[in-house]
């Protein structure tokens, strides 16, 4: 943070207003131009596709879907965007060994320098060849895990088989160990191994896999995959709350930048603040934490649960309802803003004061020129208030379709 003021500063001494701005602008929207490569590795038949869908929040039917079937879908290497930002990119590579790839041309062909992450696959062992891609890995300083798929299809056996006996967490040990054993004949140690089932993304350790992916990405993407990935789960949720504070002073900083022009904010506020700035800002957040239409349709559709239950869920929270069709922004601008309203007429005057002195510190550190400091206070004050309030409705809707996709296994 240090540096950016720094460097913010230099650049407001040099261009003077339009430069903060330009600066802002570029700063708030720099994720998106980071490239995020992560390569998705395993022989035909153990569940690349599916679950190269599933960690972007789609089904084999949704459009830009990867091609999911009982014969041989990977042909040849090939790269699926993620919906929201299409610099995000998985790659579905064969598994090593095979006529095509042999261990000889392996790195070459698929690439290794170009992507960020590794992650080795498979839905019954993982082999020898598996064994020596991760070693190889690990003399480039490459990171990777290794994933076992398809674990639910395991418990399903199981519970025929023993329908008196059946324990699922005794499964799921067996498995692990089974794993555990197979790496370690193959020299293979102290790699994380993640058992899931990509039709079943709300249960084993899917969403456990998600968070350590971030955990391990290189410090300086972090934030780009955090900001691409979808909000399936309540640890992301939390990930990227946490990521829209530490960016909230961009919005605060325009306010700022622009304090020649008159404020529009609630009438009769005691807190000063910008209306238009905290709307949009607040836009990215309802996207973000996947609020919005497209985003419940497709989590409704991954948990099998009733989208206009999650819609009332949103609707509830929000206190408006979700907009659609081609009057969607203009609504959804009408609803933020009377959500803030609401939010701001309820909160009591003594929690806005602290924390509006909490929040304080930064405005010297941006520039002597910007002179309407309460002004950026007060927005920044109130992005919290809407953010807080739109992590918990998010956090609930997850509840609930998590709940939902237990309920109807």
């Amino acid at each position: 943070m240090a540096g950016i003021l720094e460097e913010f500063k230099n650049e407001c001494d040099s261009g003077g207003i339009e430069a903060c701005i330009s600066m802002l602008g570029k700063i708030r929207d720099e994720w998106k131009t980071i490239p995020l490569n992560v390569a998705v590795i395993g022989n035909s038949g153990v569940g690349k596709s599916s679950f190269i869908n599933a960690i972007r929040g789609l089904n084999a039917d949704d459009e830009g879907a990867a091609a999911v079937g009982v014969k041989e879908t990977t042909v040849d290497i090939e790269s699926y965007s993620h919906p929201s930002n299409p610099l995000l990119k998985f790659w579905d590579l064969p598994g090593v060994g095979s006529n095509r790839f042999p261990r000889q041309t392996y790195l070459s062909r698929i690439d290794v320098e170009r992507c960020d992450f590794f992650l080795l696959i498979t839905a019954d062992r993982f082999t020898e060849n598996d064994s020596w891609l991760g070693s190889e890995l690990r003399k480039r300083n490459r990171k990777y895990f290794f994933i076992r798929t398809k674990v639910g299809v395991d418990i399903s056996n199981d519970k025929k088989a023993h329908p008196r006996t059946h324990d699922e967490e005794a499964v799921m040990k067996k498995i692990r160990e089974s794993t555990e054993e197979q790496l370690k004949a193959n020299r293979c140690e102290n790699v994380p191994i993640f058992l899931i089932d990509s039709y079943q993304p709300t249960k084993f350790e899917f969403h456990h896999l998600e968070h350590k992916l971030i955990e391990e990405f290189p410090e300086l993407k972090k934030e780009a995959l955090i900001l691409s990935l979808p909000a399936t789960s309540k640890e992301t949720i939390q990930l990227k709350g946490a990521t829209l504070r530490t960016r909230m002073w961009i919005a605060t900083g325009l306010t700022g930048v622009v304090a020649a022009i008159p404020l529009p904010a609630v009438p009769g506020a005691f807190l000063i603040f910008d209306m238009l700035v905290v709307i949009e800002e607040a836009i990215s957040y309802y996207k973000q934490l996947g609020l919005d239409e497209a985003s419940l349709k497709r989590c409704a559709s991954r948990t099998s649960t009733d989208y206009l239950k999650l819609q009332a869920i949103v609707a509830n929270g929000l206190g408006f309802n979700i907009p659609s069709g081609e009057e969607c922004n203009e609504e959804l601008r009408q609803g933020l803003a009377q959500l803030v309203t609401v939010l701001y007429n309820h909160a009591e005057d003594d929690m806005l004061a602290s924390k509006v002195k909490e929040v304080s510190w930064f405005i010297p550190q941006i520039h002597p020129f910007i002179a309407v400091t309460a002004s950026i206070a007060g927005t920044y004050t109130i992005l919290e208030l809407v953010l807080e309030k739109m992590e918990s409705v998010a956090v609930e809707v997850i509840q609930f379709a998590t709940k939902s996709a237990i309920d109807t296994e």
